[in-house]
């Protein structure tokens, strides 16, 4: 499938999603949410694909959000987000940070199952700067990161940037590195997740994403049911075990 804002690009069972619009800072306008949305659908329906990385363009940013100037020129039709979580996308995600980090950007990235950042990246918010309400985003940012720090994105504009290394500081972010090792290492850790039993790693992603849906206690409950659903009716529970007591490599069932 071939995209006008977006690169796609499949190489051992490992999607690769880049923001393609570096000379917008990699805005997105209603085309590149389009598409995010169609990348997503086709990292979740096609079974070959068991990891995807997000990333932008370029160094200088990995997304300044909705594309203000195509929006005040002519509107905007498509609204909804282009990350995961929006289109029912559970493969496990890593969004690699490469830049700044503005407005709806910050979707992928409180969407996102594992954070890399490069240590020039930064995260700002400019909402409320352009009388627009600053609410969508800190959904998921809310259950990632105190209360305070998404307070200073969201009321602090762009006074309230937080580096990388805060970033990885208050538990958003897992690692900061050079520039240079931000796609080296998240391929990294992609050929690692790819190993792993596809069908295991998608429950527990939607069983602990799931729980954020409720209360502690009901929590527990949605994640037992993920597990007990996993354990009697998937045969990689099984191999699982089987392989691990005879030594070998484990041989993963692909739905």
């Amino acid at each position: 499938m071939e995209f006008e804002t977006i690169l796609f690009d499949v190489d051992e069972r490992v999607a690769t999603i880049t923001i393609n619009r570096p000379e917008r800072l990699n805005a997105t306008n209603d085309t590149a949410r389009t598409e995010l949305g169609q990348a997503w659908g086709i990292v979740r329906d096609d079974p070959e694909i068991r990891v995807a990385i997000i990333t932008g363009a370029g160094d200088r940013a990995f997304s300044v959000g909705q594309d203000i100037r195509a929006t005040s020129e002519s509107g905007i039709r498509n609204k909804v987000p282009g990350s995961r979580l929006h289109h029912d996308c559970w493969k496990p995600v890593i969004c690699a940070l490469n830049g700044m980090v503005v407005g709806g950007g910050l979707h992928q990235v409180a969407d996102a199952d594992l954070i890399i950042a490069a240590d020039h990246a930064e995260l700002l918010d400019t909402h409320c700067a352009v009388g627009n309400v600053f609410a969508m985003e800190p959904v998921a940012l809310l259950r990632r990161m105190p209360l305070s720090m998404v307070m200073q994105l969201g009321l602090l504009t762009k006074n309230g940037r937080i580096s990388a290394q805060r970033a990885h500081e208050i538990g958003l972010v897992n690692e900061v590195v050079p520039k240079d090792e931000l796609m080296p290492r998240a391929r990294e850790w992609a050929a690692h997740i790819a190993t792993l039993s596809p069908a295991t790693v998608q429950a527990s992603i939607k069983a602990m994403w799931t729980s954020l849906d409720v209360g502690m206690r009901s929590g527990f409950d949605v994640a037992y049911r993920y597990v007990l659903q996993h354990q009697l009716t998937h045969p990689d529970y099984h191999e699982g075990m089987r392989a691990f007591a005879e030594k070998r490599d484990p041989v993963w069932t692909v739905d």
